[in-house]
């Protein structure tokens, strides 16, 4: 029965690739990554890590109350750090859409400014031959 719940319990934590604790046996483990798919109790504190092709991989002991106060930490820890990450990424998001707001709003308000003809009144032309790489202009 042991074993069972130990089984269900490295298994109900997915397809985690890291470890993770694990509770098994009135102990938590580090398991849950690919070397300690399962686990086997050897001693009261102390699982054998079986990974998915069935092979023992090493033995893992029961974690303290201080690793696991310290496991916990580090979770909160970096759930924070995303947070701020994503509350940042937003922001910039937001300056990035403004910005792009402005600039649709003032290309919209754009008018192009007036230009002197090319011909001014009284009819002059300009004429062009090309010949290769050399161009021959005349103005009348």
């Amino acid at each position: 029965m042991k074993k069972i719940t130990g089984l269900a319990c490295v298994l109900l934590a997915g397809c985690a690739t890291s470890a993770a604790p694990n509770f098994f046996n009135g102990n938590y483990y580090m398991a849950g990554d690919a070397t300690c798919k399962q686990v086997r109790a050897l001693s009261p504190t102390r699982v054998m890590c079986i990974d998915k092709k069935g092979n023992d991989t090493g033995y893992r002991d029961a974690l303290t109350a201080e690793q696991l106060q310290m496991y916990h930490m580090q979770m909160q820890y970096q759930q924070a750090q995303a947070q701020l990450y994503s509350q940042e990424l937003q922001r910039s998001n937001q300056a990035l859409q403004n910005s792009t707001q402005q600039l649709l709003q003032q290309s919209q308000q754009y008018t192009a400014p007036q230009v002197t003809p090319i011909t001014p009144p009284g009819g002059y032309q300009t004429r062009c031959l090309v010949n290769g790489i050399y161009v021959s202009c005349r103005s009348n």
